[in-house]
């Protein structure tokens, strides 16, 4: 792995049986050759001092103050999105939201009931083609959709559920074409966040060996983008949904999906752990100078959570310092502050 920049897991397993759902955990592992990045000594601070990271859920529970802190997660989530659709139009790009996520059945909590009308309501208002392809896989199991026991991220069945779903978006897009193009002088030498010419097998501390591939443009497929482009071109941006960890580039959906459209470009830019916020900065930063026509985010309802100011400072792309307002700092003394004293 090259020493371009740090590396986030954002590790989501399932808990509690056939009851468990997908948890966010704060472990969050690092790699091990870092360089060339600049501290930011007030992020610092903050990650010293605010170590925990509350899940969505927690923070929907936690009464009227939760619910506070919850609306004002809400609000900076739409922000963002309004900027991708603004960032998207300004290229010539259609974006186009999906919700995704395993969690499912028994695996419904309140995030995932008060998330998905949420995101559709905002998309609706902004204009947005959105579609919940999360509430479909309920008639799968999760033994079917996912790697439990070991770990709850979509098995090699569950990528080709989602990549069937997926493909009639692509279809009733099909003649859609972006007009924008960059000069070659200032498109940068990568357009994901991926360290670029890989061809190496990962664990993830899991036992479950896989088969990783990205081009040397950082992306996780295995040939290289070329200009001026031929081919309608398809960005995915999104986290470990769009990214599929524990699944060789072979069995992943955008994989599938390339096969499936030979006269199109799927390009995969997800990374794990990736929020609304760091969608848009990838896009501004390096993805949009792929040149796309349309622009798939995967979204999930635990996204809104991490909006939240410890889990900005904890994963966020950008290495920006958030300071808590004062009822996100309220609510932080409530949940962790005044049960241990």
């Amino acid at each position: 792995m090259k020493k371009s920049y740090i590396w986030f897991f954002l590790i989501l397993i399932f808990t509690g049986g056939c009851k468990g759902n997908i948890k966010k955990k704060a472990s969050i592992i690092i790699s091990d050759t870092i360089s060339n990045f600049t501290i930011d000594r007030e992020r610092e601070d903050l990650l010293t001092t605010y170590i925990q990271i509350p899940e969505t859920a927690d923070i929907i529970n936690a009464g009227d103050l939760g619910m506070a802190v919850y609306n004002l997660c809400q609000q900076r989530y739409t922000e963002q999105l309004a900027t991708l659709k603004q960032r998207s139009e300004a290229i010539g790009a259609k974006l186009i939201l999906i919700i995704l996520t395993p969690e499912v059945g028994d695996a419904v909590n309140i995030s995932i009931q008060n998330g998905i009308p949420f995101i559709m309501d905002a998309a609706r208002k902004l204009g947005i083609k959105a579609y919940d392809i999360s509430t479909p896989l309920a008639k799968y199991s999760l033994k079917q959709l996912t790697q439990i026991p070991v770990d709850g991220h979509f098995s090699a069945a569950g990528a080709k559920i989602v990549a069937g779903m997926l493909q009639s978006i692509i279809e009733d897009n099909n003649g859609y074409r972006a007009t924008k193009t960059f000069p070659d002088s200032i498109r940068p030498a990568t357009f994901g966040d991926l360290d670029p010419s890989q061809n190496t097998v990962l664990d993830g501390g899991k036992n479950l060996p896989y088969h990783l591939i990205t081009n040397s443009q950082g992306l996780r497929m295995d040939y290289d983008l070329t200009f001026p482009k031929s081919r309608q071109r398809i960005l995915f941006l999104g986290d470990s949904h769009v990214y599929f960890p524990f699944l060789d580039n072979s069995k992943i959906a955008t994989t599938l999906l390339q096969q499936h459209f030979t006269d199109k470009d799927i390009l995969n830019a997800g990374m794990l752990g990736y929020t609304m916020d760091d969608h848009v900065s990838l896009l501004i930063e390096k993805a949009q100078y792929v040149e796309p026509d349309i622009i798939i985010v995967e979204t999930n309802p635990n996204d809104i959570g991490d909006f939240y100011f410890t889990q900005r400072n904890r994963i966020g792309r950008s290495k920006k310092a958030y300071k808590p307002t004062a009822v996100e700092k309220s609510l932080y003394r409530q949940l962790y502050i005044k049960h241990s004293e």
